[in-house]
């Protein structure tokens, strides 16, 4: 799965973009999805939100 807006990992010197995994809402915070992202290099995870373009 890409995502145009994927970060890149901070545990490199040159850049090298996440992969998104999965994305997750909280039944608390439907609103808010968050992604979870995965370098593909070193395998560094990090959770993030994510924008659905559904602004209030």
């Amino acid at each position: 799965m890409t995502y145009d807006e994927a970060p890149a990992c901070d545990r490199h010197e040159a850049t090298v973009p996440m992969e998104l995994r999965t994305m997750h809402s909280d039944s608390s915070r439907p609103e808010e999805v968050v992604g979870l992202f995965e370098c593909p290099e070193c395998g560094y995870e990090r959770r993030l939100p994510i924008r659905t373009g559904e602004a209030a």
